[in-house]
């Protein structure tokens, strides 16, 4: 008899819930869309309301999508974005938006703790960089500038914690999604209590401590009549989206690396025991199979910048069907190298290999004859190269690496893939079900209800077919050039104090 689940897949631009049945097969999935806010230069945020309001819609459609077709669910297994933080009050309600994991206010904390405390002394215990980016410095923040609101939070979360609350009434994360806070200690996966000082707040203002696969709690009744779903049907905590991409996407020995890219993108390789990087530019955190753990680097923005682009200067497409299918057609009609076209995709900042979170997003080298459809390419270019610079830092560290696995709505661009195996000189993977986040939260949910011994089954029972993209001589030494270019621009800026420059209001 087969027996399916709900992956609800909680991402900065989108929530989809995504049916699988045991043997990996998509019966269907539903989506709903929604956008980040930009209340002040450097700040992100978003209401926290718009992932219940988004939970309840794309449960609705799963629930009577299952009801249609006679299918009982068997548990929902949440995934979703990290280091974003909502602080909530005695009753579970919003104090203030969402402080999103992109959002750069806390530059100045950021500087402070460093001095104070150290860079390599904070990676060493939490696997991480200091830098806006994560959660205990947005606590810091809204502790300095926004006090009333600080001393009313019951409890600090980040969004799958929310989303898990809403459907459960508990409040509980696990070792994926408090690596990300800078809080956790990496090794004993316990709140650390000199870092808890540093935020000033003690443990009982976090969530409850738990291996990524685990049974959070129950869909609550009245959640669960909304949703025409099954009141007690288990609520999984499945991780941090890109850890359970990386278990989808066959990160889970040694040598394996993964490049997943949705709003921003992410490189992934898989270690046994903490790793550190003697430059704190590569993060270490705690992955979706719980006890090992996940090799990471970062760029904020790329799908992201694909958004605005086509949200802001192809309005024409808008009625024509799938718009990003024909942006990659204009892109494709334009030479590797965008006839000399150069994006930085450092829109909120540049993480890795960086971590200048003052660097700015830039088109360099434009021409009374640019083009569309070379800037669309550009983009394309720029994300790819960016990935390539982070690629490098993980064959330091984990040595030579000749497969890449992909996924994410960018590589749904076979262009773009290729791209990738050009950039990279290595092969490029990509499967055949590109939401690889959904389906890490499906595997992992699978081993919690029994449905496999372990996640190595899990991986045999759900791996598809995959599209295999082989570097092509002709272009790998272009891309090493542009590369060389673009490294010498973004020097050239930061060196010159360009981007402090333009941080500093008029």
């Amino acid at each position: 008899m087969k027996e399916y689940l709900i992956s609800l897949d909680v991402g900065t631009s989108s929530m989809r819930a995504v049916i699988y049945s045991d043997e990996g097969k998509v019966l269907n999935s539903f989506s709903f869309e929604y956008h980040t806010t930009f209340p002040k230069p450097s700040y992100v945020e978003q209401d926290p309301e718009i992932w219940k309001e988004s939970a309840l819609y794309v449960l609705r459609a799963a629930g009577k999508y299952c009801a249609e077709q006679d299918i009982l669910p068997q548990a929902i297994s949440i995934t979703s974005q990290r280091a974003s933080m909502i602080p909530l009050d005695k009753f579970g309600k919003p104090l203030h938006d969402a402080i999103m994991w992109q959002d750069k206010r806390t530059i100045d904390i950021c500087d402070r703790l460093i001095k104070e405390c150290g860079l390599r002394t904070l990676y060493n215990k939490t696997g991480v960089r200091v830098n806006p980016l994560f959660v205990l410095n947005k606590i810091i923040w809204l502790r300095e500038n926004e006090p009333e609101i600080f001393a009313k939070t019951e409890k600090f979360v980040g969004v799958q914690d929310y989303v898990t609350f809403c459907l459960t009434g508990d409040y509980v994360t696990d070792w994926t999604q408090a690596s990300r806070t800078m809080l956790m200690d990496l090794q004993k996966r316990t709140w650390d209590s000199d870092l808890l000082k540093l935020a000033g707040i003690t443990e009982d203002r976090l969530c409850r401590l738990v291996p990524p696969g685990t049974v959070a709690g129950t869909l609550r009744p009245a959640f669960a009549e909304a949703c025409v779903l099954p009141a007690g049907v288990p609520i999984i905590v499945s991780g941090g989206d890109q850890q359970n991409a990386a278990l989808a996407l066959g990160v889970t020995s040694p040598g394996k690396a993964a490049a997943n890219t949705g709003t921003g993108s992410f490189f992934l390789s898989y270690s046994e025991k903490p790793a550190f990087d003697e430059k704190s530019r590569v993060l270490c955190q705690a992955g979706a199979a719980a006890g090992t753990y996940i090799m990471e680097t970062t760029i904020y923005n790329s799908g992201a910048i694909f958004r605005w682009f086509k949200e802001q200067h192809c309005p024409d497409l808008a009625e024509a069907g799938d718009a990003y299918v024909r942006m990659t057609e204009e892109a494709s009609s334009v030479p590797t190298g965008s006839k000399g076209v150069v994006m930085l995709p450092h829109f909120e900042g540049s993480a890795a290999p960086n971590w200048n979170p003052q660097a700015k997003g830039l088109f360099f080298n434009l021409g009374l004859g640019t083009t569309r459809a070379m800037l669309i390419r550009s983009i394309m270019e720029g994300i790819a190269m960016e990935l390539a610079d982070n690629l490098d830092l993980m064959r330091g560290l984990i040595g030579d690496v000749n497969t890449i696995s992909v996924a994410g709505g960018l590589n749904r661009s076979r262009l773009f893939c290729q791209m990738q195996a050009n950039t990279y000189n290595a092969r490029v993977r990509r499967p055949q079900n590109a939401e690889a986040s959904s389906l890490g939260a499906c595997m992992n949910a699978g081993v919690a209800l029994g449905w496999y011994q372990d996640l190595n089954m899990a991986a045999v029972a759900l791996g598809g077919k995959s599209d295999l993209y082989m570097p092509e001589e002709v272009h790998i030494e272009q891309y090493n050039e542009l590369r060389r270019r673009r490294r010498a621009l973004y020097d050239a800026l930061n060196d010159a104090g360009i981007y402090k420059m333009f941080m500093e209001p008029l």
